[in-house]
């Protein structure tokens, strides 16, 4: 049965969603447990999920088998750009079409949405699934690894934000991706992240930074370099990474390789409809 997510479904979506992570990590050929999240980013993964829940209540769907939750679409709608901050199904009912269920449930929730955005993983069950759900798929790289801080260069023009800076912000969201991330960039802050403003001139840009670059976005890869390079710089010593560096955004795997990052392959991401020029930008993997 697929039916609208309630709060007494989130155990459940925990349970599902690691059970679904660690076999497309078997799948997948990744040796070893998957990592276990920092404290810090399993509380903001939480509170990102509650506030879905709160103000898309109309996007999240559960999949129930005996009473178990097995699976769990979660979508956003901000100013007509939809995203897909999550599906996932445990692998005992996969093939068995509840995932497209899902999917076209959260779809749903979309109604006349100008865009559609999500960040897919490499199950090439899912990638089929988007595909066959209309979306185009851009092949994606990410970077990861110990920063090599020598390599930071110096960079000017960019500033710590504030409350001040939001409409500024917005209004890149807007050139870039189609509408504005609003309550949920206002989580993030809440959360401990920081942004990071280039709003000089005709050159302007911003970064949001929570342990890692999460958010970049500019009016061109100059400036957009120059927030990654900062973004980099404050986070904190250990493993970092950069995401969704599509084939547009060399800009990006430039400063990644740079920097002393390893590059792999991650997911697509998929859009649909109107979703801006996304160049220069770097999407958050849940948020887009």
């Amino acid at each position: 049965m697929i039916r609208p997510m309630v709060a007494d479904d989130l155990p459940g979506l925990v349970n599902s969603s690691t059970a679904a992570f660690a076999n497309l990590r078997q799948r997948l050929g990744l040796t070893g447990s998957a990592p276990s999240p920092a404290p810090r980013r399993k509380e903001v993964g939480e509170a990102i999920v509650r506030q879905l829940l709160d103000l898309d209540a109309a996007g999240a769907w559960t999949a129930l088998i005996d009473n178990s939750v097995v699976g769990v679409a979660m979508a956003g709608l901000r100013e007509g750009l939809w995203f897909l901050a999550q599906l996932h199904l445990v692998p005992a009912y996969q093939g068995r079409g509840i995932g497209r269920r899902l999917l076209e449930a959260a779809i749903a929730y979309g109604g006349q949405a100008k865009g559609m955005l999500l960040h897919s993983s490499l199950d090439p069950q899912a990638m089929r699934c988007y595909q066959r759900a209309g979306f185009a798929l851009e092949p994606a790289l990410q970077a990861a690894g110990q920063l090599r801080r020598r390599a930071v260069p110096a960079v000017s023009g960019v500033h710590p934000g504030g409350p001040e800076h939001l409409d500024l912000v917005a209004d890149l969201d807007r050139a870039q991706r189609g509408g504005a991330h609003g309550p949920d960039l206002e989580l993030l802050l809440g959360l401990g992240a920081e942004v990071f403003i280039i709003d000089s001139g005709p050159h302007r840009g911003y970064a949001l930074v929570q342990d890692e670059p999460r958010i970049v976005a500019a009016t061109d890869a100059a400036t957009a370099q120059a927030l990654l390079w900062t973004a980099l710089a404050e986070s904190p010593d250990g493993e970092v990474g950069v995401q969704v560096l599509r084939a547009d955004q060399q800009w990006a795997i430039d400063v990644s390789v740079r920097a002393g990052l390893q590059l792999r392959p991650t997911g697509p991401l998929c859009r649909r409809g109107d979703t801006g020029t996304l160049a220069p930008y770097l999407p958050h993997t849940a948020l887009l």
